[in-house]
């Protein structure tokens, strides 16, 4: 027979352990919204870039003078859709990344604790 301590720990452990699970579970759901998201801004912009920048290149350049010139025509548009895109699928990367290296975290920590 188990004393009551004995069964208040393993009724703590045993809660701890599905805490762990639901919690795991739910990182795992936020990880493939974040994934889906950043495939999704991918395709996206894959998709309608092409679109866009038909549209920036028939106002054309006035000037073929210089990188200068696109400054004060609407090919400036594309440039700043470019640099705008290409910041969100770095800040896209850099999350889904980030996600991933913390979700490998905890199997470290177990590994550890299990050599000890």
């Amino acid at each position: 027979m188990r004393t009551n301590e004995e069964r208040a720990r393993l009724i703590h452990k045993r809660t701890a352990e599905i805490k762990r699970e639901n919690q795991k579970k739910k990182q795992r759901r936020l990880d493939a919204v974040c994934m889906a998201a950043c495939l999704l801004l991918i395709a996206g912009i894959g998709a309608l870039m092409p679109g866009w920048m038909a549209g920036v290149a028939a106002g054309g350049v006035s000037h073929a003078s210089g990188a200068a010139s696109l400054i004060g025509s609407s090919a400036a548009l594309g440039y700043i859709l470019m640099g705008l895109m290409a910041f969100l699928l770095g800040v896209c990367v850099t999350v889904l990344l980030y996600r991933l290296r913390r979700r490998k975290e905890p199997r470290r920590r177990e590994d550890r604790d299990d050599e000890l």
